[in-house]
């Protein structure tokens, strides 16, 4: 899916952005890995998971792939 469908999913559902992380490093965005199954009302959480990976982020807001490398 094109970053803009995403983007425009955003816009569109802005509550969506309570479940997405964003690597502080580079930039890439996924869904929190503690988001639950279903999100009340409707099908957001199985509509986030359809556009975005699953993207897990330290306490200073950096993904698991960009951590790798700062540590080295």
């Amino acid at each position: 899916m094109s970053s803009k469908s995403k983007e425009q999913y955003i816009k569109m559902y802005p509550e969506a952005r309570k479940w997405l992380n964003k690597c502080a490093i580079c930039h890439s965005m996924g869904f929190k890995p503690e988001m639950p199954e279903d999100i009340y009302p409707g099908r957001l959480a199985q509509n986030i998971r359809k556009l975005y990976p699953e993207l897990n982020v330290n306490d200073i807001s950096i993904c698991d792939e960009c951590a790798k490398h700062w540590n080295k």
